[in-house]
């Protein structure tokens, strides 16, 4: 019974092991997943809202059109966008439903993880023409058309008649929603927003809100982020030593951010598990000097026969690493059927990859050594002489 209360302790130690690190890892996967496509490769500019002291305030300025154009151009760029949002009601003659009314153009899609679902995407042709064509999201088909096929279908947008072209799949769930839903927008070309819908507002003549640039690899981002900078400073009368009132954030670094930080929440969940298994680890020490005292008369005995101290020695030390492997491999079946079972779903991604078996069982192996290797020693230095005297 004692043996199999101490065993407990490894077992429950290498299973949290086990299971935390099969977390860690299933965890750091998806973060990572969720980070890959276009955004591990994209590049995001926004006005810098930072106006600092009122001795350094600078008019707020916004990112212009000409600026994106020379960037779309640039080599290692596979698609540069930009937006201009308003909130307009979408209206037929049935239904009416507010929406977020964005000018875009012909990279949009793609350099958001979009896919177009039905019909056709906006194009450059149709920017030039300032053409009144509508892509709709999920949300506006539903509210608007009754999740019926929209394309060819005619809306109003503040007065102004659009042709349903295109309907957008339903929107990815990487990145960030803020708490708005992600499908509840109409795409139209970005020409045709400033002029037919804001009406040729000198605010947004040749305004955009926000560049979203998509490199063709990881590699060629740091290079565009210098370019980039060096169009807009020159485009904005900037020198080198001016403070830039512009921001950028390259995505690739908080993609490095995330992976470490992961590995540090693996790290951490490691390391409560392995608390757990000190613990065990102390009751098998425990047990083995309770096992060392009892069986002194024979201890004495074997070596007034002949056994060596090496002998004794490894005889604990084997029965000590024994109990361990054995609660291992118990802990590692307990872990993984617990996981399985009782945590397996869509909220908790787990891995288990083979190292972290490996990692968990050594872990076991390494207590069976280093917790009983004391109550071994303590068995071997024993005086033959006063052992055989024991009671």
């Amino acid at each position: 019974m004692r043996t199999l209360l101490t065993m407990l302790g490894i077992i429950i130690g290498v299973a949290a092991v086990y299971t935390m690190l099969a977390i860690g890892e299933g965890t750091q996967k998806k973060i990572l997943e969720s980070l890959d496509g276009t955004q591990a490769r994209s590049i995001t500019v926004f006005p810098n809202w930072t106006r600092g002291r009122s001795s350094q305030k600078r008019p707020y300025r916004r990112l212009n059109e000409a600026d994106l154009l020379e960037v779309r151009a640039l080599p290692g760029v596979e698609a540069a966008t930009g937006n201009l949002s308003r909130e307009y009601p979408v209206i037929t003659d049935a239904t009416d439903w507010s929406s977020d009314i964005r000018g875009t153009d012909q990279d949009y899609l793609f350099a958001n993880d979009f896919e177009l679902e039905a019909g056709r995407d906006i194009t450059e042709t149709d920017l030039a023409r300032k053409e009144t064509f509508a892509v709709l999201g999920q949300t506006v088909v539903k509210n608007v058309f009754g999740g019926q096929y929209p394309v060819g279908a005619k809306i109003k947008i503040s007065n102004v008649p659009f042709t349903v072209i295109g309907t957008v799949a339903k929107a990815p769930e990487t990145g960030w929603s803020n708490g708005r839903d992600r499908d509840n927008f109409v795409l139209v070309p970005r020409s045709t927003l400033r002029d037919r819908l804001v009406g040729g507002d000198y605010l947004v003549r040749n305004h955009v809100n926000q560049y979203r640039i998509i490199g063709e690899n990881q590699k060629v981002l740091d290079r565009i982020e210098e370019d980039l900078d060096a169009i807009l400073r020159r485009s904005r009368g900037l020198s080198a030593a001016d403070a830039p009132d512009f921001r950028v954030l390259n995505f690739s670094a908080n993609r490095q951010q995330y992976a470490e930080t992961q590995r540090t929440l693996s790290l951490l969940l490691a390391t409560m598990g392995i608390v757990s298994l000190v613990v065990g680890g102390v009751g098998v020490m425990n047990i083995m000097l309770v096992s060392v005292t009892e069986r002194t008369r024979e201890i004495g005995l074997r070596m007034s026969l002949g056994a060596r101290r090496s002998d004794i020695l490894s005889q604990f030390l084997t029965e000590a690493l024994l109990i361990c492997i054995l609660s291992g491999l118990i802990g590692l079946g307990v872990g993984y059927g617990v996981s399985t079972l009782g945590l397996g779903g869509d909220d908790i991604e787990m891995i288990f990859a083979p190292e972290i078996a490996i990692l968990a069982f050594g872990s076991a192996v390494l207590v069976g050594v280093v917790f009983g290797y004391l109550p071994a020693h303590s068995a071997s230095r024993l005086n033959p002489v006063e052992a055989l005297r024991h009671e």
